[in-house]
């Protein structure tokens, strides 16, 4: 997931960025890490949300959800990203982040 967040209270600087002592999301966006990683992050859009192994949701495109089930790594449970993103506004209030 990506987000624009809200920091305040003690904010300190770091080599990776911020960190604050309070945060808050302001805008968020799912993405396919694996697409994200392997090209630009405007392709990187998810068609779904897996429940893999170790209770980790990951937000993934038919291609590489596709190219889990062939190696073996089946997720639990299949959602669609549009109905998890959904949820998520609507829990936290926020916009969709545009890229």
């Amino acid at each position: 997931m990506l987000g624009r967040v809200a920091l305040w209270g003690r904010v300190v600087e770091h080599e990776h960025g911020f960190r604050a002592q309070y945060a808050y999301p302001q805008r968020l966006r799912l993405i396919c890490q694996f697409c994200f990683w392997m090209s630009e992050p405007r392709r990187s859009t998810p068609d779904h949300v897996g429940w893999f192994p170790h209770d980790e949701l990951i937000p993934v495109c038919e291609e590489h959800l596709a190219a889990a089930r062939r190696n073996g790594v089946s997720p639990r449970l299949v959602l669609p990203a549009s109905e998890v993103v959904q949820r998520l506004r609507d829990t936290y209030a926020v916009d969709p982040l545009a890229v």
